[in-house]
């Protein structure tokens, strides 16, 4: 659409050349001449046969000098294409109408030239960013489709550890009923039969005493394992201290501070595990340093975690990376506060989230 208002404007231009003693049927024929060069060309994907179109009109400018009013348009289209040929008949064409007998607005022709060179560059150098941001706007799109894929991949990464965490809970719990409780009740069944046999009155009582306690506790045992079963029930204690390990095995020193309650929503308990992860993954793999603190601490309005290692590192670790974007993230649908710095004396998470209603 540029180049067609370019032409245009070119094409008045060269119209404004014309005089009342010209030749109006060779004007015309000019006209149309130098309209079809500039068509075939604007359309031709050959440059052999453009260069050729364009040398001829030049060369018909030797000619009639009723096609040296339209060279400028035609000279748009030689320009674009690089044509030197063209373009050295073309200037060759109108140096000579300069020492021809002929009355001709010589240097207007050369002036409506330079425009139409100058309104080519600029529409190219156009094309050539509009093209350059389109393709950076793909590329944009196409980086943030990746990193919102490889977000979406590293939070199911963290729900599977946890969840996988979880599963050897509900294990766990599965073997202490086993244990304890099958135990308890097979303890009951044998006090029962025994004091079937009993005739003393007291010492029968003491036995449906002794059975009554047992059953209590089993009762007890039942009520806590079922509990730890609830959907909601997610041993973070566990999860957290599975998620240090890896760091001792590397050989950091790590201070831990797990002081909170087992009322805690399970979709904090969900970021919190994560984020620790996440942490700790971080840790091992551009940390310097000997030594880590992970601290999850539970106040009576606020939840507080933090987790830092005495590692030094430049600042630009702080803002980017797709770990880090994901804990804000996740911090921000809680309403939370997190703060990421990093400096000489380590890197450092801080974060900071409300208790929720009714915990």
């Amino acid at each position: 659409m540029k180049t067609l208002t370019d032409k245009l404007m070119i094409l008045l231009l060269c119209c404004t050349l014309i005089g009342s003693k010209e030749n109006m049927a060779f004007t015309v024929i000019a006209f149309l001449s130098a309209a079809a060069v500039s068509s075939v060309c604007q359309l031709c994907g050959s440059r052999t046969v453009s260069m050729t179109i364009q040398t001829a009109f030049a060369c018909l400018c030797f000619i009639r000098v009723e096609f040296l009013y339209f060279l400028p348009l035609v000279l748009y289209d030689t320009i674009r294409d690089k044509g030197y040929i063209p373009a050295a008949a073309s200037i060759f064409a109108i140096a000579s109408s300069a020492f021809s007998s002929q009355k001709l607005p010589v240097m207007l022709i050369a002036a409506i030239m330079l425009i139409s060179s100058v309104l080519q560059q600029r529409t190219a150098s156009l094309d050539r960013l509009e093209r350059e941001f389109i393709r950076t706007r793909d590329n944009s799109a196409e980086m943030n489709m990746l990193l919102s894929e490889k977000n979406r991949q590293l939070r199911n990464n963290q729900f599977n550890e946890v969840h996988l965490a979880t599963l050897k809970e509900r294990n766990r719990i599965a073997r202490e009923i086993h244990d304890n409780v099958g135990h308890l009740l097979s303890r009951s069944i044998i006090q029962l039969g025994a004091l079937r046999l009993i005739k003393d009155e007291n010492v029968r009582d003491e036995g449906l005493a002794s059975l009554n306690d047992t059953l209590n506790n089993a009762m007890n045992s039942i009520r806590e394992s079922v509990h730890d079963l609830h959907d909601e029930s997610i041993d973070l204690k566990a999860v957290l201290e599975e998620s240090v390990k890896p760091l001792e095995n590397k050989g950091f020193s790590v201070h831990r501070d797990f002081s909170f309650t087992r009322n805690m929503p399970v979709n904090i308990k969900l970021t919190f595990a994560g984020i620790v992860k996440e942490g700790v993954n971080n840790i091992i793999k551009h940390s310097s340093g000997n030594s880590a603190k992970i601290i999850l601490r539970e106040h009576p309005a606020f939840y507080q975690l933090m987790i830092e290692d005495n590692g030094s590192c430049s600042e630009k670790h702080s803002s980017g990376g797709i770990g880090l974007t994901n804990m804000r993230d996740r911090i921000a649908e809680l309403g939370g506060i997190i703060r990421i710095t990093s400096g000489k004396e380590g890197f450092r998470i801080f974060i900071t989230v409300k208790k929720q209603e009714g915990n």
